[in-house]
């Protein structure tokens, strides 16, 4: 039987899932959160030949993606912040989460420009959940 993170593997950007694992799923009363931390073994590439130690996590990214049983849906991102063992400089990965001047995936905003205005607000998330 597979258990509900393997399912929602299935329905994720798969890009994103060699970076980062699932840690939580929040069921809003408005909406879906699905919480993403990148991996550990995912630190910076200037750090290679380096003994990197973690120093937390930066602010979150949210994006929004396709609309899960009729709620919309968050991808909120933790990129992990790294230095150098001994030192005070940041490290961090950079990634490209969304297309620029856009919040939600590129599949989803590719989705979204090819509907017209009313069926993309509906499937925004501009209607009415009880």
């Amino acid at each position: 039987m597979s258990s509900v993170f393997e399912i929602l593997e299935a329905l994720l950007p798969i890009k994103w899932l060699a970076y980062f694992e699932i840690k939580e799923i929040k069921k809003k009363p408005r909406e879906w959160q699905i919480i993403l931390i990148e991996k550990e073994e995912c630190f910076p590439e200037q750090l290679k030949d380096k003994r990197p130690v973690r120093n937390g996590f930066l602010n979150p990214v949210e994006v929004r993606d396709f609309p899960i049983r009729g709620k919309p849906t968050f991808l909120k991102f933790y990129r992990r912040r790294w230095k150098i063992a001994g030192k005070t400089e940041d490290y961090f990965n950079t990634y490209d989460f969304h297309p620029k001047g856009m919040k939600a995936t590129e599949e989803f905003g590719n989705f979204l420009k090819d509907l017209d205005r009313e069926a993309a607000n509906f499937l925004r998330g501009d209607w009415d959940v009880p």
